[in-house]
């Protein structure tokens, strides 16, 4: 039997060593901002409450020690259990407005400094509104937990709620909103132009804000530790003020200690943001410059404040006080206009030679940084200054060539340095991979196109990886959790429902204003929120929340995969290969599809049990992870776009070449119009017929061949699935006519599933089976390359249109499940029928 030490001397020390550090850097806030700097702003009133909130939570952890807290239930007295109980509900009580006020005074101070970036700004009140409006609802819910509210604190009887199942399903929202503070100022941090020792400080002060999101982590994992227990006794049990399992405050302490240790480093984060004027007034070689004190715009203050007086000096105050990019003093002086020799004598020792024209003064910009007092954050609130009158400098009659000479050069050097500082990254970051991020998406040569190609390709393993990981997830949780079937295909059904949902709400908008970097992101955001949901609804094995993931995991690839990967491969390059290019990404997908449904089989779900439903979740929340790191780095590639009016010229010249007219009519109705309304009907269709072959796979492989290996055959047919897109990827590129690939692969997914339907049982229907996905694989990308084409200005509404017209693999399965009566491959009727009418259209 194990042995439980007390943890509660151990929680006791955590807490109170963190709470005096909280308060010490509360202090040191105050001192910089209202000593130093004389300014009171909102944000510092909020940390304070953020403060006292931290106060009463660690109070309550360190009384709570005290009485049993952290101990086994052999060593609590009985008389510690009704005091124990109130400090663990002023704990739940407290720890939502703690986390929430430090929060929102980062955001604060963000919004607050952010006046001349918007991208931050209005990103700030959103993540404040999901913050505030999550923490009030979450602390609410925390007070009111039992009914009578004073069963959660005394031995009143009560109905209460599940307390772990509260702060489980809140952990997806406190990491996500802990990653956004963390990097919504990161690419402004990493554009701004200071001195690199200023640069490292600055970002590392953010980078450390990280810890605050895996500290959040390690307290699930402790609090999880009570779950399991319980769920080892009673799988169907909850855990409430009332009814808790054996030794539970002795696994939630740590819980609580990292709470704890949460809210007090996000307000020891909080803090160091604006400490900079203490510590220039206490450390100020720590952060100024090595070149003398630089002023904000980058010049160094000894050249500003430094009197003119030779025609050199002249020289190089004029190079620094011209507004522009920061510039050394070793730079000034290698740059700095030559003056002949003979001039400066002529000058100095001839009384009668005329003095050089005095350089009118520039007027000294304003700054709070004088004394070193201002902020770190200041720097992005302060919008680039204002473009100084040039003075012509006098020109030198003994070297009338060199000079303009020099000067042109001079001037040329600063303006192609001088640009403000913006949200978009250099372009040249990857140049070594020739990504010609202005040149339009549609002019792009093939070898220009290869590597955003293959970069963009990345979301499509994605997409492929997160399908088969989620299918092969449902299989198992309506074992594991004794689902019934209609619970299952409606699990199915939500994610194929958001395809009808993210094009028309999201991808489409934001592809039309903002372009396929902007949609890229968008989508990888929601696609993250959708994978950290898993979390909370694995643990608690909540049907419903299962349910919510499924649809917002496929709301965030509709927008990634669907709406904007796609279109943007078909785009890329040459026009005669897009379909030899979207069927090359898209067998890329199958490979991710068959990668993930391996690694759910053979090492997620190796054994099923409850552990299963644990370990998932680290899964999901790695993917989540990645996502976020992918969609960082999709912000700093350089991606071409392609504009309405590039893809209406593009129409244009093709019609020209085919010798046809704008506006030409097919049975009265325009020709662009019929064909995107006929390939929304194919899609549907298809989209159908696909889905109505794997949702049913398992027990179609039994019905073909009893006491076959579903899983080992769901891999060959994956295999096949890669193969046959690779194939039409090079039938296409060859040269055959993409319609008559669709023909062709449309007729055998036609002859395979009547045989699988009609055949006996045994190996023939099996391969029959296979072969459906061989023939269906190249359909969808091949359909789309030509639907597209020639849609002009309206290609992208186009585009998302047939995305849409996929939430067909919602509607058809369900049709085959209401067909399918105990033979599953009756259920093969409806996907004949379909491919019968995919070969008339």
């Amino acid at each position: 039997m194990e042995v439980l030490n007390n943890r509660g001397p151990t929680v006791f020390v955590v807490t109170i060593v963190l709470i005096i550090l909280a308060t010490v850097f509360i202090v040191l806030r105050l001192i910089s901002k209202w000593g130093v700097t004389r300014k009171a702003t909102s944000d510092d009133f909020v940390v304070i409450i953020a403060w006292l909130f931290a106060i009463g939570l660690s109070a309550s952890i360190m009384i709570g020690t005290q009485i049993g807290l952290g101990a086994p239930d052999s060593e609590i007295l009985p008389q510690w259990y009704d005091p124990l109980k109130r400090c663990v509900y002023s704990f739940t009580v407290l720890y939502n407005p703690a986390l929430m006020s430090t929060k929102t005074a980062i955001l604060i101070l963000y919004h607050r400094l952010a006046a001349a970036h918007p991208f931050l700004r209005y990103a700030s009140l959103f993540v404040m509104a999901v913050v505030n409006i999550s923490g009030i609802v979450l602390t609410f819910l925390s007070i009111f937990q039992c009914h009578p509210i004073s069963a959660a604190f005394t031995e009143t009887n009560g109905t209460c709620i599940d307390i772990v199942a509260l702060y489980l399903s809140s952990a997806p929202i406190n990491v996500l909103t802990d990653l956004a503070i963390l990097l919504l100022p990161l690419p402004i941090l990493t554009s701004l132009r200071i001195e690199f020792r200023q640069k490292v400080i600055l970002v590392a002060t953010f980078i450390v804000g990280g810890f605050v999101a895996i500290v959040d982590v390690v307290r699930i994992v402790y609090l999880q530790e009570a779950l399991k227990e319980e769920r080892q006794i009673n799988p169907s049990a909850p855990i409430t003020a009332t009814t808790r399992p054996a030794n539970f405050t002795y696994h939630a302490s740590f819980a609580l200690m990292w709470s704890a240790v949460e809210v007090c480093v996000g307000i020891m984060c909080c803090c160091v943001l604006v400490l900079k004027p203490l510590v220039m007034r206490v450390m100020p070689k720590l952060l100024r410059a090595h070149h003398g004190h630089h002023h904000p715009n980058g010049t160094p203050e000894s050249l500003l404040r430094s009197d003119i007086k030779d025609s050199r000096s002249l020289d190089r105050v004029h190079i620094g006080e011209v507004p522009g990019p920061p510039l050394s003093t070793s730079i000034t002086h290698q740059i700095a206009l030559p003056v002949s020799p003979r001039a400066e004598m002529s000058h100095i020792h001839s009384p009668m030679s005329p003095r050089p024209p005095t350089m009118p003064s520039i007027p000294e910009q304003p700054t709070d940084d004088e004394d070193g007092t201002m902020d770190f954050l200041e720097m992005l609130a302060s919008e680039p200054p204002p473009e100084a009158p040039r003075v012509p400098l006098p020109p030198l009659e003994e070297e009338p060539t060199r000079w303009p000479r020099r000067s042109t050069i001079l001037f040329h050097r600063r303006d192609t340095a001088q640009t403000s500082t913006t949200q978009e990254p250099s372009q040249n970051f990857f140049d070594f991979v020739n990504i010609k991020s202005k040149v339009p998406l549609t002019q792009l040569s093939a070898k220009e196109a290869w590597w955003p190609i293959m970069f963009v390709s990345i979301l499509f393993f994605l997409w492929g990886f997160t399908y088969g990981l989620i299918g092969t997830l449902n299989m198992e949780i309506q074992n594991l959790l004794g689902y019934t079937p209609s619970h299952t295909i409606a699990l199915h059904n939500a994610y194929w429902a958001a395809y009808f949902f993210g094009p028309l709400l999201v991808g489409y908008w934001v592809l039309k204003y903002q372009g396929f970097k902007a949609t890229f992101m968008t989508g990888l955001a929601i696609y993250a929120t959708g994978a950290m949901s898993f979390w909370p609804s694995s643990v608690l094995r909540s049907y419903a929340g299962f349910f919510i993931s499924n649809f917002i995991v496929a709301l965030g690839l509709t927008c990634v995969e669907s709406v904007a990967a796609n279109l943007f491969i078909a785009l890329a390059g040459p026009g005669e290969l897009s379909e030899a290019r979207l069927n090359f990404a898209h067998a890329i997908q199958a490979v991710g599809s068959f990668i993930s449904s391996f690694i759910a089989q053979k090492a997620l779900f190796s054994a099923i049990d409850q552990e299963d439903l644990f370990r998932v979740q680290w899964c999901y929340l790695a993917v989540a992870l990645f996502v976020v790191f992918l969609a960082i780095i999709f912000y700093y590639v350089p991606l071409s776009e392609a504009g309405d009016d590039n893809l209406e010229a593009m129409a244009l010249q093709r019609l020209y070449n085919a010798s046809l007219e704008r506006g030409d009519k097919a049975f009265g109705i325009d020709a662009r119009h019929l064909l995107l309304c006929s390939g929304i009907c194919m899609m549907m269709i298809y989209a159908g017929a696909q889905e109505a072959v794997w949702y049913f796979w398992t027990p179609l492989v039994q019905d073909a061949k009893p006491g076959s290996d579903a899983f080992g055959n769901l891999a060959i047919s994956h295999a096949a699935f890669a193969f046959g897109r690779f194939l039409a990827a090079g039938l296409c590129y060859f040269g055959i006519p993409p319609r008559i690939s669709v023909g062709v692969f449309t007729f055998g997914a036609f002859v395979a599933t009547l045989l699988a339907m009609v055949l006996p049982q045994g190996s023939t229907p099996l391969a029959m089976l296979i072969l459906i996905t061989f023939f269906e694989a190249p359909l969808f990308p091949t359909m789309f390359a030509i639907i597209i084409r020639g849609q002009g200005k309206h290609t992208k509404f186009a585009s998302a249109a047939l995305i849409m017209a996929a939430a067909g693999g919602a509607i058809w399965p369900s049709i085959a499940y209401v067909v399918d009566q105990g033979n599953s491959r009756s259920s093969l009727i409806v996907t004949v029928v379909l491919w019968g009418v995919s070969m008339l259209g």
